[in-house]
């Protein structure tokens, strides 16, 4: 099994996706070199000099190219507006060479002659030009382009067979250019929209968390405030009741904290089959194919809760720290412990490091007398959580 460079698996889905997309089109703009050599070495009769000077000037073209590609893109994507100096200097370039053609071919002529090298250096100087400008230009720019580039292949070339066996495989490569740059847009705003979704299931965990507080006690500190300044008037009169009302104010203290724990402690349980679920739909929602094996239905309240927060902090630990696709979570019972296992690729070195959160379980699981283990086997991430069966 090859392994999997660390370079790749430190980048998120998205970007891997924009790797996979970008550097292609990268390559194929890279294709007018080897096009432009054999141009050159395939027509009798070059000029050496000529040759290198078309050679040189097709270097320089592709990298104006790359330039203006990687620009076009950062457009299309929502970027700012390209360069003017790029584009000047790639538009310069592809008509630097004609003449450059012109000093290498003897055939090489602009009105007569044998039209076919003058076909295929206007068609490589302005395919590999349109190609870079493919994504900054609108679909109806783009078509006018195209069909305008074909016409006047045509009427350089004085006859439209060899024109057209150019300029159809032109638009292919520049119709498949933009459809990809379309893909690219597509895969980062499923990734915006799983940042923002993320986001918002925050949001309102925190909307409820504070509206349950807010019920709970919000009366009660009210009466706290009443009760404090009747009790305070009633002091200043010197009036006995105003230690009644003291006492008042402590049982609503008293019943508040004892309310405030009632929430953060429903907060805070956890229910295992109910944490299976949620981890199960958010490990989908984030793009990792979940698989839940077992139930724990009938493990004990205490079990149940702390084998909870194992699912609970690996899931969080897998969507944070790793770029996994695939997640295995097991649930098994033994005569003497219940194990919880869960497995998920696309491990990163922060993943394997351990840190406060595995700590904590740990800690969490000891106090039951379990245990929990990593590891990191193949570039993949093992969570072993084991706890004895108590009777």
């Amino acid at each position: 099994m090859v392994p999997v460079p660390r370079w790749w698996l430190r980048r998120s889905r998205a970007e891997r996706f924009d790797i996979s997309v970008r550097w292609p089109l990268y390559g194929l703009c890279c294709a007018e070199i080897p096009v432009a050599v054999l141009i050159a070495f395939s027509e009798p009769g070059f000029r050496v000099a000529g040759a290198i000077v078309f050679l040189l000037v097709a270097i320089a073209h592709t990298a104006a190219n790359l330039v203006l590609l990687r620009a076009s893109i950062a457009r299309y994507l929502g970027g700012p507006r390209v360069s003017s100096r790029v584009l000047g200097t790639a538009i310069a370039l592809a008509v630097a060479g004609l003449p450059a053609a012109a000093l290498a071919f003897p055939s090489f002529t602009w009105v007569s002659g044998d039209s076919n090298i003058r076909v295929a250096v206007i068609v490589l100087m302005g395919a590999a030009l349109t190609f870079a400008l493919t994504p900054m230009l609108r679909m109806t720019t783009l078509l006018i382009v195209l069909l305008g580039g074909g016409v006047l292949n045509g009427l350089l070339a004085l006859h439209l067979g060899p024109a057209i066996a150019y300029v159809y495989p032109t638009m292919f490569i520049v119709f498949t250019s933009r459809v990809s740059v379309w893909t690219l847009s597509l895969g980062w705003e499923i990734d915006r929209s799983r940042a923002v979704t993320a986001q918002l299931a925050i949001a309102e965990e925190r909307l409820r968390f504070g509206r349950d507080l807010h019920d709970t006690l919000g009366r009660n500190l009210s009466l706290v405030a009443v009760q404090s300044e009747l009790a305070a008037a009633l002091a200043t009169r010197g009036d006995p009741k105003a230690a009644d009302q003291m006492l008042d104010v402590r049982r609503i203290a008293h019943d508040s904290l004892r309310e405030m724990r009632a929430v953060v402690s429903g907060y805070r349980a956890t229910d295992l089959a109910s944490e299976l679920t949620g981890a199960q739909s958010v490990l989908r929602s984030a793009g990792v194919n979940c698989r839940v094996i077992g139930d724990g239905s009938a493990l004990l309240p205490a079990t149940q809760a702390a084998l909870g927060w194992v699912v609970r902090e690996a899931t969080t630990n897998v969507i944070r720290h790793s770029n996994a696709t695939t997640c295995k979570i097991e649930l098994d019972h033994t005569p003497t412990a219940t194990v919880l296992r869960m497995e998920n690729d696309g491990v990163s070195s922060k993943a394997s490091s351990g840190g406060t959160g595995i700590t904590g379980l740990r800690e969490r699981l000891g106090e039951l007398g379990g245990t929990l283990t990593v590891e990191n086997p193949a570039g993949r991430f093992v969570l072993v959580a084991r706890l004895p069966v108590v009777a």
